[in-house]
């Protein structure tokens, strides 16, 4: 590592204050160099003497030491870890040959100069006025020790701060809130190691935001060693914002206008890094490339500036295969495997098709999905979506709703087809930062239903007749439905860092009078938001409404002798809610909360989670999640879970470690949950 410094050059002027300066910020690079830039102002005669003196006495070390081939060990005690750990940095070039060469004259000024490059190696940490004690002996094998006790003696405290920021992107909130959580405040310690990090952290704020000339126009640290005392000064020229200049997509296979709307701008645009990080990685969504390459280029000599895009491209029709396994407390083992072939054609078409398999309830399903860009047309696509899907269901009821136990009455099949066919529309909002994406649409569904009774010969007295109840474990639904789907995303980072928010909504409905089984209508509304606070909080919250018009069948049975109520909602299947899961009300098991287990026409849940981070991979999570899925508004009997969890940010993504508990179960059992992924996808 090396050693954190500030050597700089030194200039008497008239009045024998020492004048200390470097060439600039473009001469020199940013903080842990062993040359950082910045202006001082010395108002100490003593301590410039010492320092011209140091620059004579360091060409004779380095001559002495030429003479030399092998090592001293260097001892520090008396700070702490980062400055004992600095001290040694300045110390580790010294190269010296077998102990029994050196005379003891020798060690002696190589003592010396140790306890010179202490004192500047505590400098950049705030100490210019150390004591340090050194000595050098040697051990019972001649290896010579040199070893140094420092008292770092007063520190130099920030007395006077004037930061300021101008030009054009001086009103920007992230460079005002930089401003506002500056660290070196007047009364704390002078660190320049802090003053150099948060003088970047602001150019890289400027450049990110499109600030590319950002500079500072003054940056001096004035010393004044006779009272401890500092006094900082920045200035900030934001300078001229860039847009995006011209946009050359080079040479591909496909046809004119597809690839020229996959970005969320447009010539003009104010550029920022983070519009390039999405462009480049839209590119890649798309499919349609093996290589992808966005260079930039500046000019500076227009106005406003722009920055020029060329886009190099890789394309190739080709098959892509994906397989997976995984495991969920949810779900249980999960097998998946997907074909995709993009582009289909020079149109950009795409086809993908998934089969997959899951545990829980023996569920299989093949899912096909086909887009088509429209020529000519800014992000609009054809949409088409097929899915067939088997699942093994119990028809349950329960004694008790503050019981977790269900009694089952009977199991079986539901078999399901669904044809989708749509037109998306996405649309691009603040510069490209969010993204709306409106799907009006048609959709087809045939369910199957076959239970069977647990046990063949049993009767269900109670109101409800025999025809009522085999229709109940016998039949088929068909409807056909149409409706419009909105979704808008604005997530932005990365591990713990992901924060945003996705918002959802749809409305769609059927009737007889189209050919359906039933009439009903629906209509969903969901957030989910992460806020950030500082550098280790996060907020998540989430909540999400549905509302279904349908027809529900309500029954009084007798089962064992005791009177229970079943609630079946004419809705199909496909269409039910449920509510449950590491994804719903945590302490629950997964999509356990609905009538009779089998679904409901309304849903209701909210989570508030508070998550700190431990390290740059760790955290831990606290949560309280309340819902229920339920055909009685009357009725709703939301359940509450609380609990606590960990949180480990992985390469293949976060994963997530919850025990949670029922609290209004009866007993109040617990529960572990575990997931991978963000709760904001």
């Amino acid at each position: 590592m090396s050693p954190v410094s500030n050597t700089l050059t030194a200039v008497w002027s008239d009045n024998a204050v020492l004048e200390i300066t470097d060439t600039g910020p473009a001469a020199r690079p940013p903080c842990c160099n062993a040359q950082s830039p910045f202006n001082m102002i010395m108002k100490n005669n003593h301590l410039a003497a010492t320092g011209l003196t140091r620059s004579l006495a360091l060409p004779c070390l380095l001559a002495l030491c030429s003479l030399a081939r092998a090592e001293i060990e260097f001892q520090v005690t008396g700070v702490d870890d980062a400055l004992r750990e600095n001290i040694l940095n300045h110390n580790d070039t010294v190269r010296l040959g077998r102990s029994d060469l050196l005379s003891d004259r020798e060690l002696g000024g190589i003592l010396k100069a140790a306890e010179d490059r202490a004192r500047d190696a505590l400098r950049p940490y705030g100490y210019y006025q150390p004591a340090i004690n050194g000595r050098f002996f040697r051990r019972d094998d001649d290896q010579p020790v040199i070893e140094l006790n420092v008292e770092p003696g007063p520190a130099v405290i920030v007395r006077e701060l004037e930061i300021t920021i101008e030009g054009p992107g001086e009103k920007m909130r992230e460079l005002r809130s930089w401003r506002t959580a500056w660290p070196l405040k007047s009364g704390t310690r002078l660190n320049q190691i802090v003053w150099e990090r948060e003088k970047q952290a602001a150019l890289d704020i400027a450049a990110s935001n499109g600030y590319l000339e950002a500079s500072f126009s003054s940056h001096e640290i004035a010393l004044d060693l006779d009272n401890n005392a500092a006094a900082l000064k920045l200035n900030l020229q934001t300078g001229r914002r860039f847009v995006i200049g011209d946009i050359d997509f080079g040479e591909h296979v496909l046809k004119p206008g597809i690839i020229e709307y996959v970005p969320r701008f447009q010539p003009g645009d104010p550029y920022s890094a983070r519009l390039m990080d999405d462009f480049r990685l839209d590119l890649w969504r798309t499919g349609y490339f093996t290589d992808v390459d966005v260079s930039e280029s500046r000019r500076t000599d227009v106005s406003p500036p722009v920055v020029d895009l060329r886009v190099e491209l890789a394309t190739a029709t080709r098959n892509s295969f994906q397989g997976a396994l995984g495991y969920g407390t949810d779900t249980g083992v999960r097998l998946q495997t997907s074909w995709s072939k993009h582009p289909f054609s020079n149109r950009g078409d795409r086809v993908d098709i998934g089969i997959g398999w899951q545990e829980l309830n023996d569920e299989f399903a093949v899912r096909g999905t086909y887009k088509l860009p429209i020529l000519q047309r800014t992000r609009e696509y054809w949409i088409a979506d097929a899915t067939i899907r088997f699942e093994n269901q119990d028809l349950e009821l329960k004694r008790d709703n503050e019981d977790e136990n269900f009694l089952k009455i009977a199991n079986g099949n539901v078999d399901e087809r669904h044809v989708k066919l749509g037109w998306l529309k996405v649309f691009n909002l603040k510069s490209g930062e969010k993204q709306t994406f409106l799907t009006p649409f048609v959709q087809y569904l045939n369910s199957e239903r076959d239970y069977d009774l647990l046990a063949p010969d049993t009767t269900i007295p109670g109101t409800l007749s025999e025809a009522e109840f085999g229709a109940l474990l016998h039949g088929t639904d068909n409807a056909l439905s149409a409706g419009v789907d909105i979704d808008i995303v604005a997530i932005v980072g990365k591990s713990f860092e992901t924060r945003g928010r996705r918002d959802r909504a749809w409305i769609f409905g059927a009737s007889r009078s189209a050919g359906s089984e039933t009439d009903f209508v629906q209509a969903y509304l969901s957030t989910r938001r992460s806020i950030l606070r500082g550098e280790r909080w996060k907020f998540i919250v989430r909540a999400e409404v549905g509302y279904t018009e349908a027809d529900v069948d309500a029954f009084s049975v007798d089962v064992d002798g005791v009177p229970l109520q079943l609630s079946v909602t004419e809705l199909p299947n496909f269409y039910r809610f449920k509510a449950g899961g590491s994804a719903s009300v945590r302490g629950y098991a997964f999509e356990e909360l609905s009538n009779n287990n089998i679904g409901s026409n309304n849903i209701v849940t909210a989570s508030a989670e508070v998550e700190y981070r431990l390290t740059n991979k760790w955290s831990v999570a606290a949560f309280a999640d309340i819902g229920n899925a339920f055909n009685d508004w009357s009725e709703p009997e939301l359940k509450l879970g609380t609990g606590i969890g960990v949180r480990w940010y992985s390469i293949a993504g976060p994963i997530r470690l919850d025990i949670a508990q029922a609290r209004d179960f009866v007993g109040k059992p617990w529960r572990v949950h575990v997931t991978i992924g963000t709760p904001l996808l």
